[in-house]
């Protein structure tokens, strides 16, 4: 059975994609990101098959109860938005052990796919004509963590992707809204920077299996993205996947951007004031970093890119500003203390010396524009 990894690059649709598979018989996956920490990796020192279970659905608490996950409003799904979804653990645990209790030589892996299978036969689901699983693994830190934890060979990764000076502008502009920025301070910041200049560079470093799937086009030319992705992996093409939903139910979109999407969702470029949120330098300096990313994927976005270029950038950029700006309004004392770091930080590594675009997987669809 084949792996694919879904990997965000910066608020780039990777939920949206998730839920545009949902109900597909041929692929297993689990709605939302399935976060490979410690927690995560601690299932597998389990003395038995029981214990496994039992400690899956105390980790991911909010698949077997969707009212929980207010973040992602899965709490909120349907036309009315007042629908949810439940499926019942000791289903779920029955079924994983009957998948699981009379293999003697087994592996990790063996146990994700069980844990996958026995969530789809908890919920009624037939598994018969599954081919892929798709791991929701969101960052690309997790999706090493995975594949160090255990070593997958057949295996592709999904890098959903945007615009990288909206891949900026998104995150950090809603961040800094939701919940009044208190989720959202320098290390944050910088994570959005690396992911936005880096992280492709750093997904291709890890396979060859990449494809890109570009929210521009998921927007404007979804059928052809979606049928494309479905040649691409062999599997079957429907109108289902026109439709982004969890469970069958429509979703609206997340908390943190706080609108409410739905399939007249349309592709928009920066605002003038969204724009406001750089100075003059920053920009040159992001469009600097970037410049290989746009030549590549995003030519029609932005067919002048400046000629001027900033390699290294010494000063605070807006954005800093601001972050920093919110660490004091909060108070967080470690997160005013790690200022002077991430900054640093940026300056030595975000920099053309160390930001190189050498790969440039193959966009889904691309071919068919």
């Amino acid at each position: 059975m084949k792996v694919i990894f879904l990997v965000t690059g910066g608020r780039g649709g990777s939920d949206f994609f998730q839920g545009l598979l949902d109900g597909h018989n041929q692929i297993l996956q689990i709605p939302g990101v399935l976060a490979i920490d410690d927690k995560f990796l601690d299932l597998f020192n389990s003395k038995n098959f029981n214990q496994i279970a039992e400690k899956f659905t105390n980790y991911v608490p909010m698949i077997f109860d969707s009212t929980k996950n207010k973040l992602e409003r899965h709490n909120r799904l349907g036309k009315n938005k007042n629908e949810f979804y439940k499926v019942d653990k000791k289903k779920f645990e029955f079924f994983f052990n009957k998948l699981s209790i009379n293999q003697k030589n087994y592996n990790n892996f063996f146990i994700i796919k069980n844990l996958y299978k026995a969530y789809y036969l908890a919920c009624n689901k037939k598994i018969d004509k599954a081919k892929i699983i798709l791991i929701h693994t969101h960052t690309v830190d997790m999706t090493k963590k995975i594949l160090k934890f255990e070593k997958i060979k057949n295996f592709s990764i999904i890098h959903t992707m945007r615009y990288p000076i909206n891949a900026l502008i998104s995150p950090i502009n809603n961040w800094l809204k939701y919940k009044d920025g208190k989720f959202f301070f320098p290390r944050e910041l910088y994570f959005h920077y690396d992911l936005a200049f880096n992280g492709l560079s750093d997904l291709t470093k890890i396979s060859k299996n990449v494809r890109i799937i570009l929210l521009k086009n998921l927007i404007k030319n979804k059928e052809i993205v979606m049928k494309d992705f479905c040649r691409i992996f062999k599997i079957n093409f429907s109108k289902n996947l026109l439709k982004c939903t969890y469970f069958g139910k429509q979703w609206w979109g997340d908390e943190i951007s706080g609108k409410w999407i739905d399939k007249s969702i349309k592709f928009k470029k920066p605002k003038k004031k969204e724009l406001n949120l750089f100075f003059e330098h920053d920009l040159i300096y992001f469009f600097t970093l970037s410049r290989c990313i746009i030549k590549n994927y995003f030519q029609n976005e932005h067919k002048n890119i400046p000629k001027k270029r900033i390699n290294f950038n010494m000063l605070p950029t807006k954005f800093e500003l601001l972050v920093w700006k919110n660490s004091f309004k909060h108070m967080k004392f470690k997160h005013i203390l790690s200022i002077p770091y991430y900054f640093l930080k940026r300056i030595i590594f975000l920099n053309t010396l160390f930001v190189k675009n050498t790969k440039f997987p193959y966009s889904v669809g691309s071919k068919f524009f």
